[in-house]
């Protein structure tokens, strides 16, 4: 028998999302969208496909994403 601990999903999804923050080339607009997303327990295929498209659009204008500009507005 083993007594390797099982990762929760959670706990994949920190290990994942901090070891891709980490990554040369990997949009730090995107982590932040599923962080934030993930944080505030709406992380769905919909949401994540809207908020990426509001990251991708203000990248292109040279603007901040939407999650750091609004991050002071709580």
């Amino acid at each position: 028998m083993t007594t390797e601990k099982i990762k929760s999903a959670s706990e994949v999804l920190t290990d994942f999302l901090d070891a891709q923050a980490k990554k040369a080339g990997v949009d730090s607009g995107t982590i932040v969208a599923i962080r934030d997303l993930r944080s505030e327990s709406k992380l769905t295929k919909t949401n994540l496909l809207r908020k990426l498209e509001d990251t991708r659009k203000a990248a292109l204008k040279g603007a901040k994403p939407p999650a750091e500009e609004d991050a002071g507005n709580d």
